[in-house]
């Protein structure tokens, strides 16, 4: 629902052509991202287990860190979507009702 929202923003302010990263704004890890979904959801937090990106490995090297930035939204006078955390306290109840 963010980033249909976030769409239209673009289209009705006429944001110059471009590239938006149409992610939530914050950071966190595919670890931190699971952690918040089981507490989201009354689960165990502690039954999420850190790994490593080497225990998984790839087709394709990945980078560290690769958060995406988003300049291109606020140069054209937008805010951002909200962030990932808010984002999910949101989605949890219509996902967990399905």
């Amino acid at each position: 629902m963010d980033l249909a929202g976030a769409i239209v923003r673009l289209i009705e302010a006429g944001a110059p052509f471009g590239a938006y990263h149409g992610t939530s704004s914050g950071e966190t890890t595919w670890f931190g991202f699971a952690q918040a979904v089981f507490a989201e959801l009354g689960l165990d937090c502690d039954r999420v287990k850190p790994t490593t990106t080497d225990a998984f490995p790839r087709p394709a090297p990945r980078p560290a860190y690769s958060v995406l930035g988003h300049e291109a939204w606020r140069s054209a006078a937008l805010d951002p979507l909200p962030s990932w955390r808010t984002s999910l306290t949101r989605a949890v109840p219509i996902v967990a009702v399905r």
